[in-house]
């Protein structure tokens, strides 16, 4: 059998730092739990491949550690919105090359990492891969400010994997699981964090969608807040947070992230403007099935609202609903649908609208849109959303 040869490259360093980690303890435990050589961050290709056809005279095996050889090869450029330039091997790997291809000495195992931006390439690559041991572990691209991150299966399994080590015997519903995923999931250190935080404040050992929201995404002057404030048809909250931006207060988008005054306004405005579409379309599509009049605020005022009607009896015929109709403003293609908790805010915020009121607010959009490149941005937007949402 032999040795093992890997190379973890990742474009986040805290899943590269964990990654890395769980391979050199699966390589140790494989050589009969022995504890790795580190080598200095000074090493040469050269260095490293007069290590590797070196047997130690004291120990029969040994599994050595280069943390970064990002500079050993070649990485390629990014794609617009994040277009950062190629980067063409700095140190020439060829003496590493040579000898794994011609084999390192018996009782040796290689673990390398590298941090890059992109899936990289070259040589060294090309080796490692050949062996069996190259692992590219990229996160999503961050989302933009008013959308979720969009996971592969990969991802998602990889970054529950995460969540798993931090949160114990804490047990986090699907819903609140998917939330934390589709928020941090571009971020996997600060999603470790959030598990950590909500893994202590568990209810009776387990976490749900609505600790999820409370607890783990900005509140105060975020624009996470715009979403209820378009259900409930209140305009103060997203004006408040129009008067913070201007006033040069602090103001986070849905992930946390700092926005400046002008972002600010144009996130803002394409939040509502989806948030508008999605009621729009639901309010249609419940029309054309029979459910129209299931969301008057007379029916889903009610406390027990969710609970009663809507859990397991109006949201999963909606569901089916939106299967059968995606894509759709809704469920879009290659994104998952909304959850049920999400689906049923939806549902009960449509029905604080009338049909006309979000063919007109739509209508009126376009004028919106332009102003807001002009000096007159903030009025423009302010009366835009008091007219929508008064």
């Amino acid at each position: 059998m032999s040795a093992p040869i890997i190379l973890v490259a990742s474009s986040d360093d805290y899943l590269l730092e964990e990654a890395l980690g769980e391979a050199v303890r699966a390589v140790c435990a494989e050589f009969g739990d022995i504890d790795p050589e580190t080598l200095s961050e000074a090493l040469t290709p050269e260095d490293l491949s007069v290590e590797l056809c070196s047997p130690s005279l004291f120990a029969p095996q040994r599994v050595l550690v280069v943390p970064d050889i990002r500079t050993w090869i070649d990485i390629p450029a990014r794609r617009p919105p994040d277009p950062r330039p190629a980067e063409k091997a700095a140190v020439n790997a060829a003496p590493v090359v040579q000898v794994l291809g011609e084999g390192i000495a018996d009782g040796i195992a290689l673990v390398m990492g590298a941090h890059c931006h992109s899936k990289p390439n070259g040589a060294l690559v090309d080796a490692v891969d050949a062996a069996g041991g190259f692992r590219w572990q990229p996160v999503p691209e961050p989302p933009k400010p008013w959308e979720d991150a969009v996971l592969s299966r990969e991802q998602e399994a990889m970054l529950r994997k995460l969540l798993s080590k931090v949160v114990g015997d804490v047990r986090f519903t699907p819903e609140a699981s998917r939330l934390l995923l589709e928020r941090l999931g571009f971020a996997p250190r600060l999603l470790v964090q959030e598990g950590r935080k909500l893994a202590a404040a568990n209810v009776n050992g387990m976490v749900d969608e609505e600790l999820v929201l409370a607890l783990s995404f900005p509140q105060e002057r975020s624009l996470d807040v715009v979403w209820d404030a378009v259900f409930e048809r209140q305009a103060a909250p997203v004006l408040d947070i129009m008067a913070a931006t201007e006033a040069g207060i602090q103001v986070r988008d849905r992930q946390g992230r700092t926005v400046n005054t002008k972002g600010a306004q144009y996130l803002l405005f394409s939040q509502v403007v989806s948030i508008l579409q999605n009621l729009l379309y639901l309010r249609r599509l419940s029309e054309e099935n029979g459910l129209l009049g299931e969301m008057s605020p007379e029916k889903t005022r009610d406390n027990f609202w969710y609970p009663r009607r809507f859990k397991n009896g109006l949201g999963p015929k909606l569901v089916e609903l939106l299967k059968a109709d995606a894509p759709s403003p809704i469920q879009r293609a290659g994104k998952k649908a909304p959850t049920l908790f999400v689906l049923g805010r939806l549902f009960k915020g449509a029905g604080r609208y009338s049909d006309e009121d979000l063919v007109h607010a739509l209508a009126d959009a376009g004028a919106v849109e332009t102003a807001l490149r002009g000096d007159m941005a903030a009025e423009a937007l302010s009366v835009w959303i008091a007219s929508v949402l008064h």
